[in-house]
């Protein structure tokens, strides 16, 4: 009888997507196991299904998808003791890279299997967990505004055109952070778990996800020309700096809006409510199989 694993998908993904999922359906039954395979149905899916084979004591639960989906999934899984395998589908699949996962579809199967176990760190803002980051301010806006089909049309290229877009269409509310005795006002704020935000690249190139702690990166100025020379550091250098930039590690930071306005939050590229937001790290609170596996 072969080890049977659960697998969640998520459906309208698109038709790159769909085909990796499949293709990682075909792999797994080859390496001799009976896959279970699980198709999200809408927002909050792949957290319902993940809770449900968590509760049923399945000790790995592989989701073949995107960051999105790997947040839903992960909270639906943290702490529990089930652990986290992936297969990445998505668009710039930035907790894959950060873990080492293999893009190829075949490779990261035999890591889902076959990989080191690595216990990691989660954030947590408002009670959501998180892998990656939290942020609030303009990164967020960014999401809001950003075009589906333009995402599915020119990939990574659409969050930079989302960017301008979200600049020049309103102004940019102050943000206050709160880190113990520690104070610090910006337009954008970002709590990370991880080096990397997008791709291989991130304002936090320093964050841990075994550290037990969260580097926080405060935008301080809000100008265009600091704005696009934080990002070009960002993305060029590793590291923005300049004294407009203030960094620093917290395991627990308070984040609200300086002048009382509506500012969103998004966890892992996906938003998920409005400040204030308080965030917290849960240490070791997830298993994850890494590596390229045997």
């Amino acid at each position: 009888m072969p080890d049977r694993i659960p697998l969640i998908y998520n459906p309208a993904a698109g038709a790159r997507g769909a085909r990796k999922a499949e293709k990682a359906i075909d792999t797994l039954t080859r390496l001799g196991y009976a896959v279970t395979a699980l198709a999200t149905s809408g927002p909050g899916s792949a957290t319902t299904l993940a809770a449900t084979i968590a509760a049923e004591g399945w000790p790995l639960l592989v989701v073949a998808g995107g960051d999105g989906t790997i947040n839903e999934a992960v909270n639906g899984i943290a702490g529990a003791g089930t652990s986290l395998a992936i297969i990445p589908t998505g668009t710039a699949n930035v907790l894959a890279r950060e873990l080492g996962v293999p893009a190829d579809v075949k490779r990261a199967c035999r890591a889902a299997v076959g990989g080191d176990r690595l216990a990691i760190d989660l954030g947590r803002a408002d009670g959501r967990y998180f892998t990656l980051m939290a942020g609030a301010g303009f990164d967020a806006l960014v999401i809001k505004n950003l075009n589906p089909a333009l995402k599915r049309a020119i990939r990574h290229a659409a969050f930079p055109v989302s960017g301008l877009k979200t600049y020049f269409g309103r102004e940019l509310p102050l943000l206050r952070v709160t880190a113990g005795e520690r104070v610090a006002e910006g337009c954008f704020v970002v709590a990370a778990n991880s080096r990397y935000y997008g791709g291989r690249f991130g304002p936090t190139p320093e964050a841990s996800m075994t550290d037990g702690l969260l580097d926080v990166c405060v935008l301080k100025e809000k100008s265009f020309t600091r704005m696009a020379e934080f990002w070009y550091r960002a993305l060029k250098t590793g590291r923005p700096g300049g004294p407009w930039v203030e960094y620093f590690r917290a395991g627990e930071l308070e984040v609200e809006s300086a002048g009382g306005e509506k500012v969103l939050v998004q966890v892992d590229g996906e938003l998920s409510g409005e400040l204030p937001a308080r965030i917290t790290v849960a240490s070791r609170a997830l298993e994850v199989r890494v590596g390229a596996g045997r």
